[in-house]
């Protein structure tokens, strides 16, 4: 498997002091390093603003203060109230799916062995279609539905018996990093991002055969973003319905944004990016650009203008609802709040308030005039300590979940859902009373039935 050209952004380099890991301290991996201190960004002939050394010990910066400080009384609860309360005549139930530790992502594609007429009602029956799943590993399957109830890796799929891809020599896969996105795009090309072995986001373009079961030639990367160490690089990568491209980024890791890279507006770290695909009329991507989408917000002199909105702290998850036409953003807290907000497609620009703001809780530096508060949030404790994200549930098997936000917490692995309207309250949160030990993602079939991504046991699917 080789690789084609690379479409880079340029990089500035940004000193500072080297962060520790505090208590409380929440994350999607293992715990917080050090890691290099470099980093920054210009795109689309602009050139990156550096951000000024820190001079103060580390102990003594704001930063490293506000994520050792605890958490005031008053901040939001989950509060969550059991599904057989809430609705005892409904239940959840959890499928075993994919047999596959180091589980990290999963796409469905419908292109083969879809049954469009069968049942989807029980696991291991047609209709949900094929797709591909991927470990933090950077190795990626082919999988089919278990229809004629064959043995091996997976129940209600069969996974390909050797990786379709495998980019582990080239994928550094600590802490944050790893396989952490994928996504289907124009003319069923897979897309994903990937940390490599140098710590850099890649974002990689594969063509898989008409069969779906192979990849059709090379690879090729088509943008490089550097990393400052191995913690906040998520994550997320979609595209919506006029073919635009949405990839996430967190601030680059170090105990509370010590870089300020959330509201630094010439970093694509801490933001949400939007591209449009310059395909120059090639069908090879060796050939194909990522450039700023049209429609974009224009932020300013010295401005990134691939960002669509900033101020994210580690926004490791995402998805759209198409019906309503809202991206929700799960972004992963520091020392108290984790939140996720509900963007209209027509909120280019929001600055979701990282690090000026944890939630909705002030935790350093300037208030924020153009805060964009978060449409859920609740505290860590009892088990809480990072927010997975998550999909409005559109499916038929649990109708009665319909327009509600289903997520889960890293830490405690149960699975919630929650009606959210933004600009309004939530209403009560539902915990469905299923979990599993380390979730790390979901994945939403053609026919808007759900699966829990598990980094531990695999892929599951939820059933009524």
């Amino acid at each position: 498997m080789q690789g084609g050209r690379l479409f880079s952004v340029a990089v500035c380099a940004v000193v500072v002091a080297a962060g520790a890991m505090a208590a409380g301290c929440s994350d999607i991996g293992i715990d917080e390093g050090t890691g290099p201190a470099a980093s920054g960004l210009s795109g689309g002939g602009t050139t990156a603003a550096t951000v000024p050394a820190t001079t103060l010990p580390l102990t003594q910066t704001p930063e490293y203060v506000a994520s050792n400080t605890p958490c005031p009384a008053g901040l939001p609860e989950l509060g969550a109230i059991e599904l057989r309360e809430a609705l005892p005549e409904h239940a959840v139930g959890l499928a075993p799916y994919i047999d596959l530790p180091e589980a990290t992502v999963m796409v469905f594609d419908g292109a083969v062995g879809d049954a469009p007429d069968a049942s989807v009602g029980e696991p291991g029956v047609g209709g949900s279609g094929g797709g591909f799943v991927g470990d933090r590993r950077g190795r990626i399957w082919r999988f089919e539905p278990n229809l004629a109830g064959h043995v091996g890796r997976g129940v209600g799929a069969v996974t390909s018996s050797e990786p379709i891809a495998d980019f582990s020599s080239n994928t550094a896969a600590e802490h944050d990093q790893g396989l952490v996105g994928m996504t289907l795009g124009p003319n069923g090309r897979l897309w994903i991002n990937r940390t490599d072995r140098h710590g850099s986001s890649m974002l990689t373009v594969l063509t898989p055969t008409a069969d779906r079961m192979a990849l059709q030639g090379s690879y090729a990367d088509v943008l490089e973003v550097p990393q400052t160490n191995a913690q906040h690089n998520g994550g997320d990568l979609l595209f919506d319905a006029d073919g635009l491209l949405y990839v996430s980024f967190g601030d680059g890791g170090g105990l509370g944004d010590p870089r300020h890279h959330g509201q630094n507006l010439a970093t694509p770290l801490g933001a949400v990016l939007r591209f449009s695909v310059d395909t120059g009329d090639s069908s090879d991507p060796d050939d194909w650009r990522l450039v700023p989408a049209p429609g974009n917000p224009d932020l300013g002199p010295g401005s990134d203008p691939h960002i669509w909105a900033y101020g994210a702290r580690n926004p490791y998850r995402m998805s759209l609802d198409e019906p309503t036409g809202t991206l929700w953003v799960s972004d992963v807290g520091q020392q108290c709040m984790e939140e996720v907000t509900a963007l209209g497609l027509d909120e280019g620009g929001a600055n979701l308030g990282w690090n000026s703001y944890e939630g909705s809780r002030r935790f350093v530096g300037d208030e924020l005039a153009d805060h964009r508060a978060p449409d859920f949030e609740y505290r860590h404790g009892r088990g809480l300590c990072a927010v997975i994200g998550g999909h409005v549930y559109r499916g038929s098997q649990l109708d009665w979940l319909t327009g509600r936000y289903v997520f889960a917490d890293l830490c405690g692995g149960d699975i919630y859902a929650v009606s959210v309207q933004p600009g309004a309250q939530p209403d009560e949160v539902w915990s469905l009373g299923i979990s599993t030990p380390r979730p790390v993602g979901f994945a939403e079939d053609r026919h808007g039935e759900l699966y829990v991504i598990d980094i531990e046991t695999g892929v599951w699917r939820l059933t009524g």
